[in-house]
């Protein structure tokens, strides 16, 4: 790849070279729409967009909003100005990876302070409720108003992760809980994101 003239756009060649793409995500939600106007599907969303996609996207679009943005979305990586759009915008932020992701190696858990699912903090807040820590964290972003989509196959995790939005944790995460933590966001670091960490493209910035 890095002897490659196209550099990591090596894995996107035959017409999906870099000056391409937003006129094919343009193309691509145009195809959605008819189907849309077709009476295939009642709603229709994207993922991994950016703000800058989004802006891109809303001057060719005949439906707009989108109905969902699905974005990597933890206390780690809150993209917060990304979902302050989305909601201005009445777009639904669907987060994945809400535990914090899996693909990341040593090195990036060192520089955050451990997996998500280890930290103090979230362990803290976890023993304050009587919950387990992904129950906090899936807490953390319901009560933020976004879905969230945690995969499990096994049933005991599927169970404690709906106990985690259920009747019997009346009133959810507290101001105190959120303060801290609030203290793990990560925003500020040269690459937050923990999914995809294998991907070539993942830190090509696209237009």
């Amino acid at each position: 790849m890095d002897e490659s003239p196209f550099g990591p756009f090596i894995y996107a060649k035959d017409g999906h070279e870099q000056p391409n793409l937003c006129h094919l995500r343009s193309q691509t939600w145009r195809a959605m729409e008819d189907s849309v106007f077709a009476g295939k599907c009642r709603a229709i969303g994207v993922s991994n967009f950016t703000i800058r996609h989004l802006e891109a996207l809303r001057k060719t679009a005949r439906i707009w909003p989108p109905a969902v943005n699905q974005i990597e979305l933890h206390p780690f990586n809150p993209q917060t100005e990304l979902v302050k759009y989305c909601k201005s915008h009445g777009i639904v932020v669907e987060a994945y990876a809400s535990l914090g992701g899996q693909d990341s190696g040593k090195k990036t858990w060192r520089a955050l302070g451990g997996p998500l699912l280890e930290r103090k903090e979230v362990l803290d807040v976890g023993l304050k409720h009587k919950k387990t820590p992904a129950q906090v964290l899936l807490r953390w972003a319901m009560d933020q108003g976004h879905v969230v989509i945690p995969k499990s196959t096994r049933l005991d995790h599927m169970r404690e992760n709906l106990s985690a939005i259920s009747e019997g944790w009346k009133g959810g995460l507290d101001g105190n809980d959120n303060t801290l933590l609030a203290r793990l966001d990560q925003t500020g670091m040269s690459d937050v994101r923990l999914c995809w960490v294998r991907d070539p493209l993942k830190n090509l910035d696209f237009d």
